[in-house]
């Protein structure tokens, strides 16, 4: 008997609230909210629990291409940052739970950077600073708390789309084989003197140096239309 074909999968939820091309998505607040960009400036946020929109808001006049939660609170709560086709980044306080449909919602800070088209927003782990990917084949890095912009990276020669930060982790000091010696006493049976000898002890391998170095970088990865990723080590 030939087996019966297994129905598609389905999601578990849908959730329905814009009107437009939704390009941004993230959780935030331990999983409990989601928040959603559109291509209109929109954004809603979701109480999870409920599977509902809690507020909804004009946060660009144009498209959102990103949407990220800043590692900074502000003295009100968490914020978000968002890039946009207009040009603009801005810092967004995140609305009270209770607060239902608010379509007022001030942004805590505005940037115009007089580049249209940043997307691929993402802020460094330390919460020092964030970078976009831009159409015209440039990444801009801004600082996270002036949101003024302190580099422009330029190589690849078309748009590029996507940002990574690394984790920013503790340098490990990683010793050479000159750092380290055992002194170890052999006794001669033939002889009564001792013979004091130094074995060297390998720390690290060069792979294992290769590896702490790629660990500890404060790499900067960029994709981009050329299909190619560059990496940048960022102070």
């Amino acid at each position: 008997m030939p087996s019966e074909p297994l129905a598609p999968i389905q999601p578990s939820f849908v959730l329905r609230g814009h009107s437009a091309q939704v390009h941004a998505v993230r959780f935030i607040q331990g999983n409990s909210r989601l928040i959603s960009a559109d291509a209109e400036g929109w954004v809603v946020s979701w109480n999870l629990s409920f599977k509902r929109p809690v507020a909804v808001w004009k946060a660009h006049s144009n498209a959102i291409l990103g949407i990220v939660l800043s590692m900074a609170t502000l003295p009100s709560g968490d914020c978000y940052l968002t890039s946009s086709a207009d040009a603009v980044i801005a810092k967004h306080p995140l609305p009270a739970v209770q607060g239902i449909w608010k379509t007022e919602l001030k942004p805590y800070k505005v940037t115009q950077t007089k580049h249209s088209g940043q997307q691929g927003i993402q802020v460094r782990s330390d919460a020092k600073i964030f970078a976009t990917a831009g159409w015209d084949a440039r990444v801009r890095v801004y600082s996270a708390k002036t949101m003024k912009e302190v580099a422009v990276l330029t190589w690849h020669k078309v748009g590029c789309y996507t940002t990574a930060f690394a984790e920013i982790r503790n340098c490990d000091i990683v010793k050479t084989e000159e750092d380290v010696c055992v002194k170890q006493e052999e006794e001669d049976e033939d002889h009564d003197d001792q013979i004091t000898t130094r074995q060297m002890l390998p720390v690290a391998t060069v792979q294992q140096r290769r590896d702490a170095k790629a660990q500890t970088t404060h790499w900067l990865a960029v994709g981009s239309k050329d299909g190619k990723i560059s990496l940048w080590d960022i102070y």
